[in-house]
């Protein structure tokens, strides 16, 4: 990007929901296919394989979310603004290329984007940066959600890792969503398990009466905050 010209914006939002299809379309194609408990000739898959398909691809979507915001901030800090006309409002000069722009937010004057990274999954990092470089900014929302995006970390991060602590919190999360009798779960209760059971709480009443599995009330959420950010 030449110095001086904001880089377009609208194309990072429709990156994010292409992805997010992508992945979508994925579980679909997937769970269309046949089951198969039993090892035999019959054409088909076994459920636990479904769910890994399933985790993966909520992992796939927690990554691209992630890459949305960081590419957005970093756009609007040079400027851009949406293809509708939108754009934030800056407080001091804009930065001059994406490059600058990352060692503004990372605050860091020799930021390398293959060495470093900015603190996107942080809410609260997010929000005061913003709210530093910008008198008004759509990242306000977030800290609004920040439940649903933490708990989606927390999936991510189990299906992830094996640690005690991510199994820890994805049950913390499990229980949040599902409320069972005496906060018990079923033995060997994984994200591809969550994320496609049911709604029953916390993401509206039309996701329950939609009949929404988590995965695709995610999907809808984030696709809602996409369109938000990028107006």
């Amino acid at each position: 990007m030449p110095a001086g010209r904001p880089a377009k914006v609208d194309h990072v939002r429709d990156d994010f929901i292409s992805s997010v299809d992508q992945s979508i379309a994925l579980v679909k194609a997937i769970k269309a296919l046949p089951v198969k408990v039993r090892p035999s000739n019959a054409v088909g898959l076994h459920p636990k394989y479904a769910d890994q398909v399933v985790s993966l691809a909520f992992m796939g979507i927690i990554a691209s979310w992630e890459e949305f915001i960081e590419r957005t901030a970093v756009r609007y800090l040079t400027g851009s603004k949406t293809d509708s006309g939108y754009k934030p409002t800056l407080k001091h000069g804009k930065a001059d290329t994406i490059e600058h722009a990352y060692e503004l937010l990372s605050l860091d004057p020799d930021y390398k984007a293959d060495k470093s990274y900015l603190k996107v999954t942080d809410t609260r990092w997010l929000r005061r940066v913003a709210d530093f470089y910008f008198s008004a900014h759509p990242y306000g929302m977030l800290p609004n959600s920040v439940d649903l995006m933490k708990n989606a970390s927390s999936i991510r991060n189990r299906v992830a890792h094996e640690s005690t602590k991510c199994k820890a919190d994805f049950k913390a999360t499990a229980i949040w969503f599902l409320q069972p009798a005496n906060n018990t779960l079923k033995q060997g209760y994984g994200p591809g398990a969550l994320l496609q059971a049911p709604v029953q709480r916390h993401f509206g009443q039309q996701a329950v009466q939609q009949n929404l599995t988590h995965l695709e009330a995610y999907v809808e959420f984030y696709k809602g905050l996409a369109r938000k950010i990028v107006p």
